[in-house]
Parts: structure tokens; C-alpha cells; sequence
């Protein structure tokens, strides 16, 4: 078997290493701007523990998943390079922190068939490696005043551009590292895609957001 194409996440890894804040905060980022679509049909590609799936669909939200791994249990097994859907199946693709998990070289084969396969629109994160200094002020009224739970006031992020990824691990890439620029990363997006918006949620460090539109 090609050794790009191994599990690289065993199940239990979603179980037991996903219960942190930072990630509950990202969960709130993947169903907030999916429900801001409106999509009728989803695709959802890497299901990890479901959470996502399992939140949209008791909502109303008609989702199908897809997984390389079947000990996920998804919808269908299938590759994010060699979806198994016609042209045009799906008002919306998700794929939250997939891409990274293929080399770099292959992203492009990957960004091609979720294209291919939505009639409108894509959502993706990936990792941001970065060092983050961020202050964040919750007060009284802020809901009411400001119109959202907390308020932002300082951010800076420094880019791990002076740093290769490291060679073992599950990522074959991270935006932010040597050779990997945010502008990088847009320019493959774009070949393809509208950037409608990109999202850093507050308080996750980690993760980077896009909400892109089919050309």
C-alpha cells in the first residue's frame, strides 16, 4: 500500500485527544459558518468523532460523510483525492483539518475534487503554526452592547516561517511553517475558489478558517 495513503489517526485519538477547549471552540467555528450557508445537502469529509455530524443532523441539516478509515464508521469510505459522488452533489463540502494530513503535492488533487463535487460552496481549516499572543475581555453588557460574547483587543501572530515541519508526525504540512505562507496557501485556494472569508476564532491559536465559493 502507498504510505500516503495509511491511517495516520487511530480512532481513539478523536475519543481522548479532542476534549480540550480549543477544540470545542473550533467545533463552534465548523457549525457556525456552516449553518451561515444555509446549505440544503452537506458533504463532510473527515468525520473524526462525528461531533460535527452529529450536531448538524440533529438540527435538520441533511449531511453524508466520508472517511479514508472505516473504523470511523462514515457514510462512505473514500479518499479526499477520489471522492465517490457525481459533479455538483452538494450545496456544501466540509473538510476541518483534512488537507494537512496529504503531502503538499497532492493538495491540489485534493482541493479539485472537493470542487468538483459541491454546487456552491467549500469550508476548510487547517493548522496555523504560529507563536499567538492574544487578550480577550469578557465584561457585563458586552453581549448586549457590543453584539458578541468578548471582546478582542490585542492579537499579534508570529509565523513559524524559520521552522521546517518536523518529519515525524501526522501532518505533512502546516500553513505558517517554511514554505508554507498564508499567501502561499491562498494563491492554490484561489485557482479555484472565492475566498468569501477567513476566520480565526478567538481563544483557538490553532486552527485557520475558509469559507470559499465555486468559481
Amino acid at each position: 500500500m502507498n504510505p500516503d495513503h495509511l491511517v495516520q489517526v487511530q480512532k481513539n485519538h478523536y475519543y481522548h485527544c479532542y476534549d480540550s477547549i480549543d477544540r470545542f471552540i473550533s467545533y463552534f467555528y465548523q457549525v457556525d459558518l456552516t449553518k451561515s450557508l444555509q446549505p440544503q445537502s452537506i458533504l463532510e469529509v473527515g468525520v473524526g468523532n462525528k461531533t460535527i455530524t452529529n450536531y448538524l443532523r440533529q438540527y435538520g441539516y441533511p449531511v453524508t460523510t466520508c472517511d479514508f478509515d472505516a473504523k470511523l464508521e462514515p457514510d462512505h469510505v473514500a479518499d479526499v483525492r477520489a471522492l465517490p459522488f457525481v459533479d455538483d452533489s452538494f450545496d456544501a463540502v466540509l473538510a476541518f483539518e483534512v488537507l494537512e494530513h496529504i503531502p503538499w503535492d497532492q493538495v491540489e488533487m485534493a482541493l479539485a475534487e472537493l470542487h468538483r463535487v459541491t454546487r456552491r460552496y467549500v469550508l476548510i481549516s487547517i493548522p496555523y503554526a504560529s507563536a499567538v499572543f492574544e487578550l480577550v475581555v469578557h465584561f457585563p453588557l458586552i453581549q448586549r452592547i457590543m453584539k458578541k460574547p468578548l471582546v478582542d483587543l490585542c492579537f499579534l501572530r508570529l509565523p513559524y516561517f524559520f521552522r521546517r515541519i518536523p518529519i515525524a508526525g501526522e501532518h505533512y504540512w502546516e500553513m505558517g511553517r517554511w514554505g508554507y505562507s498564508k499567501n502561499i496557501v491562498r494563491k492554490l485556494l484561489q485557482d479555484r475558489f472565492r475566498i468569501m472569508r477567513e476566520v480565526r476564532p478567538i481563544l483557538d491559536t490553532i486552527h485557520y478558517f475558509f469559507v470559499l465559493e465555486k468559481r
